[in-house]
């Protein structure tokens, strides 16, 4: 039996998300991003957080070069190179 939301996906490889799902994610602006990876049994479907390269901290966060780093994070790696 079957619980939740039943999707199908289309020709491309697409699945609607429904907009309650979307709703309590606060995934409801244009350009929203998810994250999706497979444990080998199941597609799992989260909303992308953005995480420290270092320290997976969410919070205080740079972007450099593609990736984020926090600010202590920051701080730390200036006090190694003086």
């Amino acid at each position: 039996m079957f619980t939740g939301f039943i999707r199908e996906i289309d020709s491309v490889g697409r699945i609607v998300v429904p907009m309650q799902l979307r709703k309590e994610l606060g995934l409801t602006a244009t350009g929203s991003k998810v994250e999706m990876f497979s444990d080998g049994k199941q597609i799992i479907c989260r909303k992308a957080v953005a995480d420290c390269a270092f320290c997976k901290s969410e919070t205080d966060l740079v972007e450099f070069e593609g990736k984020y780093i926090c600010k202590t994070c920051i701080d730390k790696l200036k006090a190694n190179i003086e």
